[in-house]
C-alpha cells in the first residue's frame, strides 16, 4: 500500500492544484512495485498539504485496515516467529545525561519484540563490554546525547573512551562484521551540537563496523521526541535486514554487508500507519480487555524490568550515602574528583544577593575545598553538585508504597536481562547497594521531575483499576500527546502526586527503580577565578520555586536543598569540577571581548573579569576592549554582583558596562538584546575584529535566540559588504573557531 504526501505550493507551476500533480514519487513507487509482482492491498492514496493532508489521509487510512489485516493474517499463517534463543541478539545501548536518550532507547527496546526481534538487551553503555559490542555478527543501536561542551554522558564515558582506543589500535579489524545505527540527541543552541553522536559514527567506522541505517540527529529546539518517533518507525526494516545478515557475518566478518554511506543524517520521514496500529493492538490486548485500540493510539510497549530485588534481613555493611570523601584525594588514586568519586565539601559562605522582599532568591555560595587535591578550577568551569531529595517527600513516598524506609535490599540482573559478554557491572549503577529504601529514594532516583512516558507505562501496568490504567496509558500514548503536555509537562507532577491520584497503582520496587531516572548532578558555573579568592570555588544560583498553571507549588531539588542546609555546620556537599573545553576567557588581554549575561548568566563573567584584572596587572601589552551586557529586573532588587561589576568598570578591567533593567522602564520592558541593538555599530565593530570573542550565558529558551538575532542584525547593518545571511555565516564560523561561545540552558 502506498500513501503519497505532496504540496502543490512547492511546484514551479503554481497552476497545478491537485494531489495527483504533487505525488509523482508515490506514483512511480506504486508502479514499480506492481511491475515487480507485488500485490496491492488497497489503491494508492494521494494527499496535498496545500489543502490539508488530513482531507485525504484520514479516509485512506480508514479503508486500509480491513485489507491490511487480511494480508497480515495470510503472512502470519505461513511464517512462525523465531524463538528468542535462536534469533540474533540486538543490543540497544544508551548514553544519557538528562534521561532523554535512556527513555527513547528503552522505548525502542520494549517495542522490538512486537516488531519481530525477540532477543533484545537494553543497557547503559558503561554496563557492557566494548569487546562484546565489537564481536562479529553483533547488531547494535546506539542512542546517545551530547553535553554542552561535546563531552560524552556520564553513563557512557568509559565505554566511549575504550571504543575510541580499541578502534585506533585495531583500525578496520576490531569491528569487522558488526552492524550498527546511531540516533543522536542534541540542542543546536550549543556549539558542540551532535559532537558525541558523530564521534560514535566515526569510531565505529574506524573500527571497521558498518552502519545499517543512517544516523539520526534529533534537535531539541525542533522537537526531540517527534523526530525520534519517525526515526524509530523507519528503523525496523533496516534492522530486520541487519539481523538476517548477522549469522553470516559472525562466521565471515568481511562478507555480505553493503557499503552504505554512513555520514548521512536520516530524514524525518512520515511514520507508516500500520506500525502504530500494530503496537497499539498488541499493547491493548495485554493490558485489559476493556481497553481497545480505538481508546488509545500509539501506546508504547511495556519495557522489560532489568533488575531483580533481594531483600536482606541480616545487617550488611551498607553503601555510603551521600557517597564521596573528605580525604584530600579520590580513594581510587585518580587525579580528579568526579561524579563517581565526589568531594564532600563544607559551605564556607552563603550570601543572599537579591532584595529579601523580592520573589526571586539568588544565592552566592562558596565551598571550603582547602587541602583537597583534584578540584583545580578555572573561570568557565562548572561545579557538579550531587543533590538530595526532600526528606519529608521521601517518607511520604515510602509510606505510599508500603515500604519500610529502613528495609535493606540488593539488586541483581533480572532473568535474561544481564548483558552478554564478560562484563560484571551491576544493574542500575546509580543505586549503590546494599541500600535502604530511604537512602535510594533520597540519593539515587529522581522523584520530582516531570514523569517520562516509560514511567507512566510501568505505573499503568501496576494499576488494578481499569479507569486509572486507561488514564495513565492515555498519557503515555502518542494519541495523548497534548494531554501529556498539559498534565505532565506543564503541571510537573511528582511521583507521589501520580501515586496519590491513582490509588490502585502498586508498582513493584524493582520495576519502580528501573523506571525512575537517576538523580542527576546539577551543574553551576564557577563565579570566581582561583587567583582572586585563594582557590575557593563559588557559584550563584536562583532558588527555584514556582506555581504551575493549575496552582500547584513546585520546588527545585538542588537549590532548595542547598538553601535550606547551607547554614548547618555539619552539612557536606558532594561536588566535583567539570572542566570547560570552550567556554573560557581569552588568553590574551589584547583580544576584544563581548560578554552577555543577564540574571545568573553573569556568574561566570565575574570569574572571567577577575582573571582579566590579574592578566592586565601582569601584562605589558595594551588591553583590548571588554564589554559586558547585564540585565535584571531592577537595580535595587536583583543587580547581581553589582559592587564587583562597577569596580571592574571603574578600574578599566571593563571598558563598557551596559545594563538593562526590565522593570524600570515603564510599560516597555528593556532586555540585553535591546541594549545590543542600541549600541549596534560599536558591537559590530568589536565582534568583526579578527581576534574578537563573544560569550553568551543564560536562558537558552528565549534570551539566547534574541541575542543571536541582535548580533546578526548589528553585523548586517554595520559591517561593509555584509547582509543577514553573511552575518549568520560569520557567527557560525566564529562558533567553529571557538570565538562565539554560548553556555545556555533551557
Amino acid at each position: 500500500a502506498v500513501l503519497g504526501l505532496g504540496d502543490t505550493n512547492l511546484l514551479l507551476d503554481r497552476q497545478s492544484t491537485t494531489a495527483k500533480d504533487c505525488n509523482q514519487a508515490a506514483q512511480t513507487l506504486d508502479s514499480a512495485l506492481n511491475f515487480l509482482g507485488a500485490e496491492r492491498v488497497c489503491q494508492r492514496g494521494e494527499a496535498n498539504d496545500a489543502v490539508g493532508l488530513e482531507e485525504a489521509v484520514e479516509p485512506w487510512t480508514e479503508q486500509l485496515w480491513a485489507p491490511l489485516s487480511e494480508a497480515v493474517d495470510a503472512v502470519g499463517a505461513s511464517a512462525a516467529p523465531p524463538s528468542s534463543s535462536a534469533a540474533p541478539e540486538v543490543k540497544f545501548l544508551f548514553g544519557s545525561q538528562t534521561g532523554n536518550a535512556a527513555e527513547i532507547c528503552k522505548e525502542m527496546a520494549a517495542e522490538a519484540p512486537a516488531k519481530g526481534f525477540p532477543n533484545v538487551h537494553c543497557n547503559a553503555m558503561n554496563e557492557v563490554d566494548v569487546k562484546d559490542v565489537l564481536k562479529p555478527g553483533a547488531v547494535v543501536v546506539y542512542v546517545v546525547s551530547s553535553t554542552g561542551d561535546g563531552d560524552a554522558p556520564d553513563n557512557c564515558d568509559s565505554f566511549f573512551t575504550k571504543l575510541k582506543r580499541v578502534a585506533k589500535k585495531e583500525a578496520g579489524v576490531c569491528g569487522a562484521g558488526v552492524q550498527y545505527a546511531v540516533l543522536g540527541l542534541g540542542d543546536q543552541n550549543y556549539s558542540a551540537f551532535m559532537a558525541v553522536p558523530r564521534s560514535f559514527t566515526a569510531a565505529m567506522e574506524k573500527a571497521g563496523a558498518k552502519a545499517f541505517y543512517p544516523r539520526g540527529e534529533a534537535d531539541e529546539t525542533l522537537g526531540l521526541y517527534e523526530y525520534c518517533e519517525k526515526w524509530q518507525d523507519g528503523l525496523w526494516e533496516p534492522l530486520r535486514t541487519a539481523s538476517e545478515r548477522a549469522p553470516a557475518l559472525a562466521k565471515d566478518p568481511t562478507g555480505g554487508v553493503a557499503k552504505d554511506p554512513t555520514d548521512v543524517v536520516a530524514p524525518a520521514t512520515p511514520a507508516p500507519a500500520a506500525n502504530e496500529a500494530e503496537v497499539t493492538a498488541t499493547v491493548a490486548a495485554t493490558v485489559a480487555t476493556t481497553v481497545t485500540s480505538a481508546d488509545l493510539v500509539g501506546v508504547p510497549a511495556l519495557p522489560a524490568c532489568r533488575a531483580a530485588v533481594t531483600w536482606l534481613t541480616d545487617a550488611p555493611t551498607l553503601a555510603r550515602y551521600p557517597w564521596g570523601t573528605e580525604s584530600s584525594s579520590p580513594p581510587s588514586g585518580a587525579d580528579q574528583f568526579t561524579h563517581e568519586e565526589p568531594y564532600l565539601a563544607k559551605v564556607a559562605k552563603s550570601e543572599l544577593m537579591t532584595d529579601p522582599k523580592s520573589d526571586r532568591r539568588v544565592l552566592h555560595v562558596e565551598f571550603d575545598t582547602r587541602g583537597a587535591r583534584g578540584l583545580d578550577f578555572e573561570p568557565g568551569d562548572s561545579l557538579g553538585v550531587l543533590p538530595q531529595n526532600d526528606p519529608a517527600l521521601v517518607d511520604a513516598l515510602a509510606a505510599r508504597l508500603g515500604l519500610d524506609p529502613n528495609a535493606v535490599f540488593e539488586l541483581g540482573w533480572a532473568e535474561g536481562q544481564a548483558p552478554s559478554g564478560p562484563s560484571s557491572a551491576p544493574p542500575l549503577r546509580h543505586v549503590r547497594c546494599p541500600a535502604s529504601v530511604g537512602a535510594a529514594l533520597t540519593h539515587a532516583v529522581d522523584v520530582t521531575a516531570p514523569p517520562r512516558k516509560s514511567l507512566l507505562r510501568v505505573l499503568a501496568e501496576a494499576c488494578t483499576d481499569a479507569g486509572e490504567r486507561r488514564d495513565l496509558l492515555t498519557l503515555c500514548s502518542r494519541g495523548g500527546r497534548d494531554e501529556y503536555k498539559v498534565r505532565c509537562g506543564d503541571e510537573r507532577p511528582t511521583l507521589l502526586d501520580l501515586l496519590e491520584s491513582h490509588p490502585s497503582c502498586a508498582p513493584g520496587w524493582a520495576e519502580l527503580l528501573d523506571a525512575l531516572q537517576p538523580l542527576q548532578p546539577r551543574m553551576y558555573s564557577v563565579t570566581s577565578a582561583p587567583e582572586a579568592h585563594g582557590g575557593v570555588p563559588a557559584v550563584a544560583f536562583s532558588v527555584v520555586r514556582f506555581s504551575t498553571p493549575r496552582g500547584a507549588t513546585r520546588s527545585g531539588v538542588a537549590t532548595n536543598w542547598l538553601d535550606g542546609r547551607a547554614s548547618d555546620p555539619t552539612f557536606r556537599v558532594p561536588l566535583y569540577v567539570k572542566k570547560s573545553l570552550h567556554f573560557a576567557p581569552p588568553t590574551d588581554v589584547s583580544h576584544p571581548v563581548i560578554m552577555i549575561g543577564p540574571g545568573t548568566g553573569v556568574a561566570p563573567f565575574r570569574g572571567f573579569l577577575e582573571r582579566r584584572r590579574a592578566m592586565i596587572a601582569a601584562a605589558d601589552a595594551k588591553a583590548g576592549p571588554a564589554w559586558l551586557f547585564f540585565g535584571c529586573r531592577r537595580r535595587d532588587e536583583d543587580y547581581l554582583y553589582r559592587g564587583d561589576l562597577e569596580s571592574f568598570a571603574a578600574d578599566g578591567t571593563l571598558t563598557e558596562l551596559v545594563t538593562a533593567f526590565s522593570r524600570e522602564s515603564g510599560a516597555t520592558k528593556t532586555y540585553v538584546q535591546h541594549r545590543i541593538a542600541e549600541r549596534a555599530a560599536e558591537v559590530a565593530a568589536i565582534a568583526a575584529a579578527p581576534e574578537a570573542r563573544v560569550y553568551v550565558c543564560g536562558d537558552g529558551a528565549n534570551m539566547a535566540k534574541d541575542v543571536h538575532g541582535a548580533l546578526v542584525d548589528a553585523l548586517a547593518a554595520h559591517v561593509d559588504g555584509m547582509d543577514e545571511k553573511r552575518a549568520s555565516d560569520t557567527l557560525m564560523a566564529m562558533t567553529k573557531e571557538g570565538r562565539y561561545v554560548r553556555d545556555i540552558w533551557s
